[in-house]
């Protein structure tokens, strides 16, 4: 019974990871914590992760990204296909 509530909650922080990088597919640059540069003595180089944009993507988020738009695509192909009869007429 422990093992049954245990793969529930696993699969329920799935999902909300899954949501999570759906929604917010880009985070603050760990190397420079979002400033864009990168302290070193005196000079203040731009961060070569994040390139100054004080964000780079997280990791998973293309790829949950991917997943969706190939779902929405296959949507869009099987609407069009259910619109025509078997002779292929409207």
């Amino acid at each position: 019974m422990v093992t049954v509530h245990l793969v529930l909650a696993v699969l329920a922080v799935l999902a909300l990871r899954v949501g999570f990088l759906y929604l917010r597919p880009f985070g603050p640059c760990p190397k420079c914590a979002g400033t864009g540069n990168i302290q070193r003595g005196r000079r203040r180089p731009v961060c070569p992760r994040c390139k100054g944009k004080r964000r780079v993507q997280r990791r998973g988020s293309h790829t949950i990204h991917r997943l969706a738009f190939k779902i929405r695509h296959g949507q869009q192909t099987a609407a069009r296909y259910r619109q025509e009869d078997s002779h292929g007429n409207p």
